[in-house]
């Protein structure tokens, strides 16, 4: 496959504003899993929906979304994930409309099928843009600490709304509340979210692929919803789950056999992603039990109210909220993953155990709430850093299909737990009140027996959590801090290369005039030798392209540079009259790729290369300059030999230089941004101003430096008129600052340069101290006498 995209850059601007409309977008997915649950009852009064098709509600949303989250995924790689995100927004809100407006059962099932199929696209490309979006490694953990915390939630906060609009307004508002959310998404979309990887795969999409993983998702969700209600061993369940496991052993098969698969098998049996993904899957089994049977407690045991209920859920929501920004989000690049996934989830399976101790008459402050608080804390550190590293260090092209396999691991995990463990739970409430038959009033042990069956199936919820942590502590590896350390731990796998602008330019400057390392016997000798490229007729695996400037047109003599991932250059060529190039790799696997040429920005980016020659275009933008002149504000005149001084953002010095005969100042091989420019010369006063400076071409601006005023005067002694030698003088501004001191020489005289204009105090002392005020203005210096006399005088 070949692709075309430009190396890596700065960061993506406005990335947080665009977090905001990307987690509004995930909001809207999660929420709708629950809000529909609370308007089922009346929706299915309003059209007359008979029992038996009720459920069908829930289920066409769930098989629609299930089913087609992977071919969601591989559309946004293959159209862009920006795009993808657009559409599944403008889709999921059509949708919604036509569910709300429903005037009978089909169209009502009908909307909601197409909410799951517009929710497969929106909900990976949602994830993607996420994870390539924020690289750099602390604003990757907060941003998935946001985007952990709503994902894990976000059911929570659905049951409030679902009530609240229910119950105030009707059940059609369930669905209508989702076009003003996608709406503000779409307006936040457009302006603000940027797809940082603009390279998109050529290749074909994998439509056996897609039949096969489509319909044995379909019939995996749809086996076990079916489970919940009819039990594991009806005929109808044993053959959707036979047919599901044929279907996605076959798209196994398939994928490994294709060339461009629609799932690579890379993504998945990588130790690190594979463990992240069964982590995923069943920490969500434990918490849809936890919120199953609490669901039903709190309602049918304990007779709250939907809203309350909901409101009930709040604790386990700020608790998942805590977990992910306060914990994972702090803790992620300070300690490897596991060592936050492993204890979260056992924190989670305490919580889930304490609920075990559940009885009719328990308290909610008592027991409910910490549980749910310890399960809140507990998953939302857990899953945070199993959503960053199931998507990290994935190729760009692959980055839909692996955030698409999250929401498939949570889907399946979530289906699964609600039918298992309800059907456990099923199992041991009919047991329990068979047993207790006849020995109290029958709505006692109804109640009794909900409760039992409840604490059976949150044991088992437990043990899921724990073989999850079982899970992350033998599949994933532990991940220091060091980048390096985690590429060469997975070389097949290329992480994205994370540098600022100046180190980047310094790299590239290097990596273009490298030569091959001096050997002095202390290091050991690489495999192979770098060389350079002479001719398109080299051996070996190739990275070839163009390189082209800001407006499109060839770079000429850029050098690139091709180094491996122990930091050995591989190869080294220069562009040609057209701007091509080709580079020679002597395997296949992950180099670094760096860009370098005179009047440009250097580039760098990681570029994985196969058994066959990568394409490759590099985008360098050009460099940008900056002049001016510095003036003094009094007479216009131009300043000579003022010291000009450049600094960035962060207050870094970038550059410095003194005035010339005419007053003008200039500076190359400036990034765009913003700068502040700070200019000093002889009596004047210091100023400093911001400039923006532009992305080409030469940005010019006039510096106007205020005069320095000056005070000067004589000290003279008593009566007798005598010039005073070694006299202190002090100058003290306004706000009582020490601004100078001087000491008077032979002839009396003493002076204070360069001071801003406004009210000043003299204080001469020798004899007993006097202080006179005055107020220097910016014009001529200020002549000012004082006088000292003895007291007796």
């Amino acid at each position: 496959m070949s692709m075309t995209a430009p190396v890596s850059g700065p960061p993506v601007p406005r990335r947080w504003i665009a977090l905001v409309f990307i987690a509004l977008a995930q909001l809207m997915v999660v929420l709708d899993a629950t809000i529909v649950n609370i308007a089922l009852p009346s929706a299915q009064r309003a059209l007359e929906i008979s029992d038996a098709n009720r459920q069908w509600m829930i289920t066409a949303y769930t098989l629609a979304f299930g089913g087609l989250l992977l071919f969601g995924g591989r559309v946004g790689d293959l159209m862009g994930r920006r795009r993808a995100f657009l559409i599944g927004l403008v889709g999921f809100a059509g949708a919604s409309a036509l569910g709300g407006a429903a005037v009978n059962e089909g169209m009502l099932l009908g909307a909601r099928a197409l909410q799951g199929a517009f929710g497969a696209l929106l909900a990976p490309s949602a994830l993607s843009l996420l994870a390539v979006t924020f690289t750099a490694p602390k604003e990757r953990a907060k941003a998935f600490g946001i985007y952990g915390a709503i994902a894990g939630g976000g059911a929570a906060i659905g049951l409030i709304v679902g009530g609240l609009l229910t119950e105030y307004l009707n059940w059609r508002w369930a669905l209508y509340v989702n076009v003003p959310v996608a709406a503000i998404g779409l307006t936040g979309g457009l302006l603000f979210v940027r797809d940082p990887v603009t390279a998109r795969g050529r290749g074909r999409l994998d439509l056996p692929g897609v039949v096969l993983v489509t319909t044995g998702l379909i019939a995996l969700v749809y086996g076990f919803t079916r489970a919940e209600s009819e039990g594991w061993g009806e005929p109808g369940v044993v053959g959707l789950l036979t047919v599901a496991g044929v279907l996605l052993v076959a798209f196994a098969v398939v994928e490994s056999l294709t060339r461009e698969p629609l799932l690579p098998l890379r993504v998945i049996l990588d130790r690190n992603r594979g463990g992240a993904y069964l982590s995923v899957g069943l920490s969500v089994i434990g918490m849809f039990g936890l919120f199953l049977f609490l669901t039903y407690y709190l309602q049918n045991v304990k007779h709250y109210s939907p809203v309350r209920t909901g409101l009930a859920f709040l604790p386990m929501t700020a608790g998942m909220i805590t977990g992910s920004t306060q914990i994972a989000a702090r803790l992620m690049n300070r300690v490897p993953a596991r060592l936050l996934m492993v204890p979260g989830l056992l924190v989670a399976a305490t919580g889930v155990a304490l609920l075990t101790r559940l009885q009719v008459d328990s308290a909610y402050a008592a027991l409910v709430l910490p549980s749910q608080l310890l399960l809140g804390i507990g998953l939302g550190t857990a899953l945070m850093p199993a959503m960053n590293l199931a998507t990290a260090g994935v190729d760009s092209r692959d980055a839909g299909v692996a955030s698409a396999m999250v929401n498939t691991s949570q889907q399946v995990g979530g289906s699964l737990g609600t039918a298992l463990l309800n059907t456990i739970g099923a199992t041991a409430t009919t047991g329990y009140i068979a047993t207790h038959a006849g020995s109290r009033p029958s709505a006692g042990i109804a109640a009794a027996g909900l409760v039992h069956g409840f604490t059976v199936a949150l044991w088992w919820a437990m043990g899921v959590i724990c073989l999850a942590a079982l899970a992350v502590a033998v599949l994933i590896n532990s991940r220091g801090e060091r980048r390096a350390a985690r590429v060469a731990a997975e070389p097949g796998v290329p992480e994205p290369v994370i540098a600022e602008a100046p180190r980047t330019r310094e790299l590239a400057s290097v990596g273009a005039r490298a030569e091959p390392p001096h050997d002095d016997g202390t290091h050991a000798r690489p495999a192979y030798a770098p060389r350079v490229s002479a001719a398109f007729g080299d051996v070996g695996a190739r990275v070839h392209g163009r390189v082209r400037g800001g407006d499109g047109g060839p770079v000429v003599g850029a050098a690139l540079t091709l180094i491996d991932l122990g930091g050995r250059q591989v190869d080294r060529a220069g562009t040609r009259a057209d701007g091509s190039y080709m580079l020679a790799a002597p395997g296949s696997g992950p180099y670094m790729l760096i860009a370098a040429a005179d009047g440009h920005q250097p580039q760098a980016a990681t570029v994985m290369v196969g058994d066959e020659p990568l394409g490759y275009d590099v985008t360098l933008s050009g460099t940008s300059g900056l002049s001016g002149i510095v003036r003094s504000a009094a007479t216009g005149a131009r300043v000579k030999g003022a010291m000009v001084v450049v600094t960035d953002a962060h207050g870094e010095v970038i550059a410095s230089a003194e005035t010339g005969r005419d007053g003008e100042f200039s500076f190359d091989d400036l990034v765009s941004g913003t700068f502040v420019v700070a200019v000093s010369g002889r009596r004047h006063r210091p100023c400093a101003m911001p400039v923006e400076v532009a992305g080409q071409g030469t940005t010019h601006c006039e510096v106007e430096l205020p005069p320095a005023a000056r005070v000067h005067g004589t000290v003279r002694a008593g009566t007798d008129d005598l010039l005073l030698a070694d006299a202190r003088v002090t100058l003290v501004d306004a706000a009582g600052n020490v601004i100078a001191t001087a000491t008077t020489g032979p002839d009396g005289t003493y002076a204070f340069e360069d001071l801003d204009p406004g009210p000043y105090t003299v204080i001469a002392s020798g004899y007993p101290p006097v202080a006179a005020t005055l107020t220097i203005g910016q014009a001529a210096p200020e002549a000012f006498g004082l006088t000292l006399s003895h007291p007796d005088e």
